[in-house]
C-alpha cells in the first residue's frame, strides 16, 4: 500500500488544537507501525511551515518524515496535465489537482484527505474518518 497524505491531514497531525487532530494521530500512527509507504509533495512543506504556529515542532517533523516517507516533486509533467485540468474545468481546485496527480504519478493506492470536495484523479481518496472506519471493519 502506498498512501499520500493531503496537507490538512499533516496540519491536524500537527496542531492539537484542530478538530481532527486525533484523527490525524492515529493515521500516522497506523502508517508508521505497519511500515505503510507514504508520500507527501515536497511544495506542501512550504505551506505547512507557513500556516503552523510552532515552528521548531514543524522542523523536527520535517527532519522525521524526510527519512521515514517519500517527499516527492511535482514536475513538469504534472504541472501541464493540472493546469490542462483546471483549464477544462475551472471549479476545481489547482492545488488538490496537483496533489492527485502527484499521488497517482507515485503509484499511491490511497489518498487521504479532510477536503470533501478533493479532486479525483483515478486513485481512491477518503477522509480520515473513512480510512479509519475502514481499518476497524478489518479487525
Amino acid at each position: 500500500m502506498k498512501v499520500f497524505l493531503d496537507t490538512n491531514i499533516i496540519l491536524d497531525f500537527l496542531d492539537l488544537k484542530r478538530p481532527t487532530h486525533q484523527e490525524a494521530e492515529k493515521i500516522v500512527q497506523f502508517l508508521v507501525v505497519n511500515n505503510i509507504d507514504v508520500f507527501l509533495s515536497e511544495d506542501m512543506l512550504t505551506t505547512i511551515y507557513y500556516i503552523s504556529k510552532n515552528k521548531t515542532q514543524v522542523l523536527d517533523f520535517f527532519t522525521t518524515v524526510s527519512r521515514l516517507w517519500n517527499v516527492v516533486s511535482f514536475g513538469q509533467t504534472i504541472i501541464h496535465e493540472a493546469i490542462k485540468v483546471c483549464q477544462q474545468n475551472n471549479t476545481i481546485d489547482f492545488e488538490d489537482t496537483l496533489q492527485c496527480l502527484c499521488a497517482k504519478a507515485n503509484e499511491c493506492t490511497l489518498l487521504i484527505t479532510n477536503d470533501k470536495a478533493f479532486y479525483r484523479c483515478g486513485i481512491d481518496v477518503v477522509t480520515s474518518n473513512e480510512f479509519l472506519a475502514s481499518l476497524n471493519s478489518k479487525k
